[in-house]
């Protein structure tokens, strides 16, 4: 099987958003995260992400600090409204199945 994921694609914003999506899901719920804001834990992921990606390629500078955590800023609020489009589509087909339904 072909990686799904390489340093090189987390290192876009697609790939950070996606991966951001995916581990904020996963982990929200776990008892130390949940009784941070949604918003919060994905900004925190995101520039782990960022950084870390960073760290992996051998490109890490504490000169772009800032820089990461513009990014950080870029990948959250992309995930966040990435996750927003897909939850209001699914709900709207909800509302619609059960129109149908009735």
């Amino acid at each position: 099987m072909k990686d799904q994921f390489t340093y090189i694609s987390l290192g876009t914003l697609t790939g950070a958003v996606t991966v951001t999506i995916l581990v904020v899901e996963f982990i929200k719920d776990i008892k130390y995260f949940k009784p941070l804001p949604t918003k919060w834990l994905v900004f925190m992921i995101s520039v782990v992400i960022v950084i870390f990606t960073s760290i992996a390629r051998g490109e890490f500078r504490v000169i772009n600090l800032p820089l990461y955590f513009l990014n950080g800023l870029l990948v959250t609020t992309s995930a966040m409204g990435s996750w927003r489009v897909i939850n209001d589509s699914m709900g709207s087909i909800k509302a619609k199945s059960m129109k149908e339904n009735n």
